[in-house]
């Protein structure tokens, strides 16, 4: 994808421009579409806990968000912006709003990574979650590796030591 010439009125866009920007825009949604139906695979697969697809599956993900970024990137050089720039996405978006073919593109792309986000702290959440059980499972079998004491447990499942006192007959 060639960039149009970068010298543009802030107030009209070229043809070329704005067919440019349709496409970025429209591949990145589609590249956004796919993140989204891995993200899901992956909240199924984190849920299952099925460990073993989630590398290949990773790096699928991997893959689309590199090719996200580097279409967004050629997208904003043509107004001279980078991704390190401070509110480029807002300074875009004034761009791209003055022209009616961009503006409902661009909304839907920003609502399809807006629910990628959704989905991240969903796949998020249920690591940490999964975790907090692993990390549970880890002190019961620490615990139970100990002689001489009684495992319990408190309220939030945790194992609690309490030492065995025989008391009785004597033989």
């Amino acid at each position: 994808m060639n960039i149009p010439n970068t010298q543009y009125n802030v107030n009209s866009l070229s043809k070329d421009q704005v067919d440019f920007l349709l496409s970025a825009i429209s591949h990145e949604h589609t590249k956004c579409d796919q993140l989204l139906e891995l993200m899901l695979s992956e909240q199924i697969l984190l849920e299952k806990r099925n460990i073993e697809a989630i590398p290949n599956l990773l790096k699928e993900k991997t893959t689309l968000i590199n090719e996200i970024e580097k279409s967004a990137e050629r997208r904003l050089q043509m107004f001279g912006l980078k991704a390190i720039h401070k509110h480029h996405n807002a300074v875009f978006e004034q761009h791209v709003n003055k022209v009616d073919r961009l503006a409902e593109p661009w909304q839907q792309l920003k609502h399809c990574l807006d629910r990628c986000r959704n989905q991240n702290e969903i796949n998020g959440r249920i690591i940490e979650l999964s975790q907090k059980s692993i990390d549970r499972t880890i002190n019961l079998f620490k615990q139970s590796l100990r002689p001489n004491n009684l495992t319990t447990y408190s309220a939030k499942g945790f194992a609690q030591q309490t030492p065995i006192h025989i008391t009785g007959v004597e033989a």
